[in-house]
């Protein structure tokens, strides 16, 4: 498989885009400006952001939103895509990545979930 030169991010929600609130860390908004600006002076592919609605907490996924998910990938393969990303909350990432891969059979492009147990950007951030 050769690397990807138009990827495609999907935002779900989750700690890897989570900001500090009052009531401790709550997903946030904004994510593709704070990842942009962290790589800038990074060599990596070409990529588009999307930012899923609602953001949520992975323990809040439902089927409902593996559709919509589903749908998102799609259409940035069917855009000119060749690889996607979904970042994702960790409580369910392995129950997602299932989900969609009877969902996406067939889909000529390869689609990574990855989470983190921090924020991106934090010191020590996995």
């Amino acid at each position: 498989m050769s690397p990807a030169n138009n990827l495609m991010v999907l935002y779900t929600g989750g700690t890897i885009g989570m900001q500090a609130s009052a009531n401790g860390l709550a997903p946030a908004s904004g994510f593709e400006a704070r990842m942009r600006e962290q790589l800038a002076n990074v060599s990596v592919p070409a990529w588009r952001f999307r930012e899923m609605s609602p953001l949520i907490d992975s323990a809040n996924m439902t089927p409902a939103y593996w559709q919509r998910l589903r749908t998102a990938v799609v259409e940035a393969v069917d855009d000119g895509c060749d690889a996607v990303l979904i970042l994702h909350g960790t409580d369910t990432l392995a129950y997602s990545a299932a989900a969609m891969s009877f969902q996406l059979l067939g889909l000529p492009a390869p689609v990574v979930f990855t989470g983190s147990m921090l924020p991106a950007g934090v010191p020590d951030s996995d």
